[in-house]
């Protein structure tokens, strides 16, 4: 059975993630049983179980499996890099941030798309157990603590 472009972009999507999350637990599995094992244990990747329950894809599961061992088998020659907006991302600055993470890690770079729109704008990326948040939402955490520190050593209130 043929596959869309789109769908086979899922699948990558959501195998890639949870490679991400295997690799974040310093494992790579080999089959889907011991991915859902570990399911228990690692809260990627029962979110990524969970997102695929609420878009009614758990049907996809083999085909995530077989996915997932495809690019665990590649994944040497690339880097997956999460990255979390408060809007979709458009062509443009998908392809502005691809190209300036694999500048970064100095090898191809697949991108694993959120959005949250509490952060209220800028971007988290996540790869390698690094993280990046240059969002709206910490920079005003930032702020306020600043101030309130501020405050604080003049006698002031917050």
């Amino acid at each position: 059975m043929p596959t869309s472009r789109y769908q086979d972009k899922v699948l990558e999507t959501y195998a890639r993630s949870l490679l991400e999350a295997a690799k974040a637990e310093n494992h790579v599995f080999e089959d889907l049983e011991m991915i859902e094992r570990l399911a228990s244990a690692n809260p990627e990747i029962i979110a990524v179980l969970d997102t695929m329950s609420k878009r009614d894809q758990l049907d996809l599961l083999p085909k995530v499996a077989a996915a997932f061992k495809y690019v665990a088998e590649e994944d040497e020659d690339v880097v997956g890099v999460t990255v979390t907006t408060a809007i979709p991302l458009d062509d443009e600055l998908r392809q502005t941030i691809t190209k300036k993470c694999e500048q970064d890690f100095g090898r191809k770079v697949f991108l694993i798309e959120q959005v949250d729109p509490s952060i209220v704008g800028g971007l988290v990326l996540e790869a390698r157990g690094e993280r990046r948040d240059i969002t709206v939402k910490t920079q005003l955490r930032i702020a306020q603590e600043t101030l309130a520190n501020s405050a604080n050593s003049y006698g002031g209130e917050a």
